[in-house]
């Protein structure tokens, strides 16, 4: 049995080696790998647990640079293909002072996932199948999506979501926000941003926000930069703080957040046990953003060993 299996997009960042331009005033670009989906399994398989990717690549050197990387991570890549038509997925990042980033993604080979390509057996034997909503910002890929989810939930798999919206890849945000909410009836771990729980509810105020978000998931986390987290269980809302940190690059922060979730989620859920987890998920995340680029910079095991689950 697989851990987590996350399908998405696996691509290359190309990062702007000046803070606080725009792309097109950047005077230089840093290939990084990244890609949320695959980040979360690097991130799980750095965390001692065992993660598989579902995704597509360009034949071009990127992709197969990407296809060697996670192999070496360790991570299960049986049904990581090769597109025939399209190359692998760019996206160009620009960061602020503060290391928060800006993208321009330019999706390719990523967006070419169809059902058919999908590895069933592998989904099934999953304990998670997890997913964000850039794949279903285009087809084939979203109904790729929908379809992973639909066998996950038949076979007894539980669902994460990590909401991830990019709203360069979404002209119409009315658009973006039903197409975003409409796998949140089937999840059962929800993660997103204070501007993504905006987005979905309407509201300002994130401490007013989440406890009225009409969603069945077990637990719902908000992430908040540099202020930690608050998650929602069992209807009562926590919070936890995070030391304060000098932030290099932030772009792969929330997904050594998530990692933490999925790979140490304690089942069944129960408050302690998600006290520590929130603790050590947060932790992950601050030790991302002091390094440069997302995969690069998430954490191992052995950087959380004071933060035990």
């Amino acid at each position: 049995m697989v851990d987590v299996v996350s399908l998405g997009e696996m691509l290359i960042d190309m990062v702007s080696t000046q803070r606080n331009v725009t792309l097109y005033d950047a005077p230089c670009f840093e290939p990084k790998p990244g890609g949320a989906p695959a980040n979360l399994a690097v991130g799980v398989q750095r965390l001692g647990k065992q993660a598989a990717f579902i995704g597509k690549l360009g034949r071009d050197e990127f992709g197969q640079g990407l296809r060697r990387l996670l192999e070496q991570e360790g991570v299960d890549t049986r049904n990581v293909l090769d597109d025939p038509e399209r190359p692998t997925t760019l996206a160009f990042v620009s960061l602020s002072d503060k290391g928060d980033p800006h993208f321009a993604i330019f999706a390719a080979a990523s967006a070419n996932l169809a059902p058919a390509d999908l590895n069933v057996d592998l989904i099934r034997s999953a304990k998670i199948f997890h997913f964000s909503s850039v794949s279903l910002s285009a087809e084939p890929s979203r109904t790729a999506t929908l379809e992973a989810i639909r066998i996950a939930k038949a076979s007894g798999v539980r669902v994460s979501y990590d909401v991830n919206w990019r709203p360069m890849l979404w002209p119409d945000v009315q658009q973006a926000r039903q197409i975003i909410m409409e796998p949140l009836p089937q999840i059962d771990i929800l993660k997103m941003n204070g501007g993504e729980l905006r987005l979905i509810t309407g509201i300002d105020d994130v401490e007013e926000a989440l406890p009225k978000l009409d969603v069945p998931a077990s637990v719902v986390f908000v992430t908040l930069s540099e202020k930690g987290c608050i998650y929602r269980f069992k209807g009562q809302i926590y919070r936890q703080s995070v030391t304060p940190v000098e932030v290099v690059d932030a772009t792969g922060a929330g997904d050594a957040f998530m990692a933490v979730l999925l790979a140490d989620l304690p089942s069944p859920l129960e408050e302690s046990a998600l006290a520590r987890l929130a603790r050590r998920a947060c932790e992950a995340g601050k030790i991302a953003t002091t390094r440069r680029g997302a995969i690069p910079a998430l954490p191992y095991a052995s950087d959380l060993a004071a933060f035990p689950v």
